[in-house]
């Protein structure tokens, strides 16, 4: 999670990574900072360089709801 910059008079957005293989939150930095950024996904060990990030729940419950409704189908 990373904190996003807002104007003196807002609270700070937190903003949240998740995984591009099983969409779940427990995505963590894995190696290779110095060598560019990979992430790694708790749930599904997924490797990834980038992870899809959301600032809102919501944002995220959307997009995990048109995903499992487009695998439905």
């Amino acid at each position: 999670m990373r904190l996003t910059s807002c104007s003196q008079h807002e609270a700070p957005v937190m903003s949240f990574r998740v995984c591009i293989a099983c969409h779940g939150i427990r995505v963590y930095p894995y190696v290779g900072f110095m060598t560019g950024q990979r992430y790694q996904c708790q749930d599904c060990l997924e490797l990834m360089v980038i992870p899809l990030e959301f600032d809102l729940e919501e944002d995220y419950r959307a997009f995990v709801a048109a995903m499992n409704g487009d695998e439905q189908e």
